[in-house]
């Protein structure tokens, strides 16, 4: 059974889900997406990913400022609509856009419902030291993330997993998840479920908490800059510039060291070990304000470092 679709994406992450409707032979009417933003050293206008991928498969696009815009509203009133998909859309969207779809609007969120509802449900997974999330679809409700679930999919989260690789393996099967939902719908199967769980939120990083703070156990950080990592990027300081760290290894070490301090290099200059509030932080890769990211090695045969010296500063900012 072929459906009627907008479909609703801005992020990477959308991708795939929006490709999936397409190989499944549904009918996606037109695809809304953020406006197109300056990005790069540029500040070229750039549009989202799903704009770009849209626009090569040929579909209409829309691009508005609000998802509130009555001219929207009017558009997609006219395409009678069966489902409305969103996937990281980057919006909540009002309650004239929930009812119009004939069956409903489906949330494809990468998360395991009702954990980690918000913006930042990949970032807050890795922060938070699970090891395991998934994908949910849901039926959108008023609230946020809270509708009942059609469909989830678990996915174990790897120790050298960081947002890029974790988002790539969760769109994938979060646009089998749709599909197979979409299936269930057609076939009469579906059986909504209420959230059960104790949920908890995946709110927005301010840049002021990307600073590191060495005062908290290795572990801690080490989630923190997998959970940044690769963008915006967890950082420190080092000769009074910004230093971000891209990768990093939690290890076992004395406590009653300056947080902060160089204690070592490791064997070969692979790694430079760092003292915490609890534990070591060995750093993997890492990249100098203004230069290209580089593995530890390569970095310290530029910048050479000392024991005993001092990154950052371990007060939270």
């Amino acid at each position: 059974m072929t459906f009627r679709i907008v479909f609703m994406g801005s992020q990477e992450f959308s991708v795939l889900p929006l490709e999936i409707l397409l190989s499944e032979n549904h009918d996606v009417r037109v695809v809304v997406s953020r406006p197109d933003r300056p990005a790069g050293r540029g500040r070229r206008l750039t549009p989202t990913p799903v704009k770009k991928r849209a626009r090569e498969l040929g579909l209409p696009v829309r691009t508005p400022e609000s998802v509130h815009d009555p001219e929207l509203h009017r558009d997609l009133e006219k395409y009678e609509l069966d489902f409305l998909v969103v996937a990281a859309y980057g919006g909540i969207l009002p309650p004239k856009l929930l009812r119009m779809p004939r069956m409903g609007c489906l949330g494809v969120h990468p998360s395991l419902l009702p954990r980690h509802r918000g913006a930042n449900p990949i970032r807050w997974a890795l922060i938070e030291g699970d090891i395991k999330t998934g994908v949910s679809i849901f039926q959108m409700d008023e609230g946020i993330d809270t509708g009942k679930v059609v469909a989830r999919k678990e996915e174990p989260i790897l120790p050298e997993d960081n947002t890029e690789t974790l988002g790539r393996r969760l769109a994938a099967i979060g646009a089998e998840a749709l599909a197979e939902a979409l299936t269930r719908f057609a076939e009469g199967k579906v059986t909504p479920l209420p959230q059960q769980g104790v949920a908890s939120e995946a709110p927005f990083i301010p840049r002021s908490q990307e600073r590191i703070n060495w005062a908290l156990p290795a572990e801690k950080i080490f989630n923190w800059i997998r959970g940044l990592s690769p963008r915006p990027g967890a950082y420190t300081v080092y000769g009074g510039r910004r230093m971000k760290i891209l990768a990093a290894r939690a290890l076992p070490g004395p406590g009653n060291i300056a947080p902060g301090t160089i204690i070592s290099l490791s064997p070969e200059e692979q790694g430079i070990r760092i003292a915490c509030g609890e534990g070591i932080l060995e750093l993997i890769q890492v990249q100098l304000e203004g230069k290209k990211p580089l593995p530890i090695g390569d970095f310290l045969r530029g910048h050479p470092m000392e024991p005993g010296g001092r990154l950052g500063n371990h007060v939270a900012h």
